[in-house]
């Protein structure tokens, strides 16, 4: 089975591909559109394990990273034990500012492991939330999680739990329709960080989502 990139970088910032598959089918997603970014195939057929993980950091890291984030082309929650080695690879080789973006369903997908007390642990010092809603409605049309209706609330509940040990980033993808500032207000309330993501996509993939969340 296919292996593809497990690294990739854009100037001086360095990213970790740890899992390729995902709890949501989000509608605004860049798998929709592309097999990669930057000019890396990102989408593999199988998760590298914790050794695949750390070997590739090991022989793609440079010194002229300033900062790292665990992305990848999936949630790297899901595959929680090699995104793990991922961060205790990066904090032995480096001590540049390290953070991971994650769909937050941790409680979901591991509902017996303490998710946010592990990656701390790990070394991990910022964890940036996708949030995309300020419902669970809305969420679940934009997000189609395979949690359903529970999901929202499990993301949440997450940043909670996060909050009291790392930096929390809620963010959202900017799209017509999107209620920004009612998601920002959700992050007010929750005392975490707020942040809007720039759709990357195809005009008319937006203008889609547009039109479902018109009809809500």
């Amino acid at each position: 089975m296919v292996l593809l990139d497990l690294t990739y970088w854009c100037e001086n910032k360095f990213y970790v591909n740890p899992c390729i598959e995902c709890t949501n089918d989000c509608l605004f997603c860049v798998r929709n559109f592309q097999d990669g970014v930057y000019g890396f195939e990102l989408a593999g057929e199988r998760n590298p394990s914790a050794h695949e993980i750390r070997e590739a950091i090991e022989d793609t890291w440079d010194e002229r990273f300033t900062d790292a984030a665990i992305v990848g082309f999936g949630e790297p929650l899901l595959n929680l034990d090699t995104s793990l080695e991922a961060i205790v690879t990066l904090e032995e080789l480096s001590d540049v500012p390290m953070r991971m973006d994650t769909n937050g369903q941790a409680s979901l997908i591991h509902p017996s492991r303490n998710v946010a007390v592990e990656l701390k642990n790990a070394g991990l010092e910022e964890i940036q939330i996708s949030l995309n809603a300020s419902s669970a409605k809305v969420y679940d049309l934009l997000c189609q999680s395979e949690f359903g209706l529970r999901a929202y609330d499990a993301v949440l509940q997450f940043a909670r739990s996060c909050k009291d040990v790392m930096r929390v980033v809620l963010s959202v993808v900017d799209i017509p329709g999107v209620d920004i500032e009612a998601c920002r207000q959700v992050a007010d309330e929750l005392q975490v960080d707020f942040r809007v993501r720039g759709f990357k996509g195809p005009s008319h993939i937006a203008d889609s989502i547009s039109e479902k969340l018109s009809k809500t």
